[in-house]
């Protein structure tokens, strides 16, 4: 289902389609069961806004101009040509019709308004769905010595140590290290899982993280200084 097919489903539903648009749409449903299935769950989604939005009654000048465009009624008693009629029915059709008027304008009313409710109360509670990244940090084909997980949506690198081991007196120090780029440190790693802001501006294509041995603390300079012991290579879950 295309994104554009979807926008189609939600457009009939709503009944905003084009005449011809609609027509063409209908062939479609005959023949399509997603497309279907893509109206069916619209008419669900939607279904909500016919008892979770109150009328909203629209201005005078409305109703104005609906009679403006309605034809002018004859006389009671007076058929098209001037033939009397001698029916003793009141003439009820224009007051009916007009009601069909301002009903259908409440219906609209309270569609458009509920809809932008709708819309963006779903946006609010489904944000749009950023990617993950994952790095598997190791040496070689060992055991993997700690995992680096990267969420966009929050913002935030999750580092889990596996199996690192700290030589005593140094420290071991995480480092970011972007396709061309100068390795950035991330901080220390220990034996406990961490978790750690993102730093603004890192692109996360073709990245990897490195590990290496420091002085206790960490680089005195803000650069690796000590041998690499592990790395791996950022990729997206």
């Amino acid at each position: 289902m295309t994104e554009e097919r979807e926008i189609l489903a939600a457009e009939y539903v709503l009944g905003t389609l084009h005449a011809d648009e609609r027509t063409l749409f209908t062939s479609v449903l005959v023949h399509d069961a997603d497309t279907r299935a893509a109206v069916a769950a619209w008419e669900q989604r939607l279904a909500p806004l016919s008892v979770a939005v109150a009328e909203v009654a629209p201005s005078p000048g409305v109703w104005e101009r609906i009679e403006g465009a309605l034809p002018s009624p004859r006389p009671f008693g007076v058929l098209e040509g001037g033939r009397a009629d001698d029916s003793s029915a009141p003439p009820t059709a224009l007051r009916r019709s007009l009601n069909r008027w301002r009903a259908a304008a409440l219906a609209a009313g309270a569609l458009a308004a509920g809809l932008a409710v709708f819309i963006l109360d779903r946006q609010l509670m489904h944000p749009a769905v950023q990617p993950t990244y994952v790095a598997v940090v190791n040496r070689g084909g060992d055991l993997p010595a700690l995992v680096v997980r990267v969420d966009l949506a929050t913002g935030s690198v999750y580092v889990r140590p596996v199996s690192t081991q700290t030589p005593s007196g140094k420290s071991l120090e995480l480092w970011y290290i972007g396709a061309g780029k100068a390795p950035k440190s991330m901080g220390l790693v220990g034996g406990n899982a961490i978790k750690m802001p993102l730093p603004a501006g890192l692109s996360l294509d073709k990245a990897s993280f490195a590990v290496t041995v420091e002085p206790e603390g960490g680089s005195p300079s803000g650069d690796p200084t000590g041998p690499v012991v592990y790395s791996g290579q950022l990729i997206k879950e």
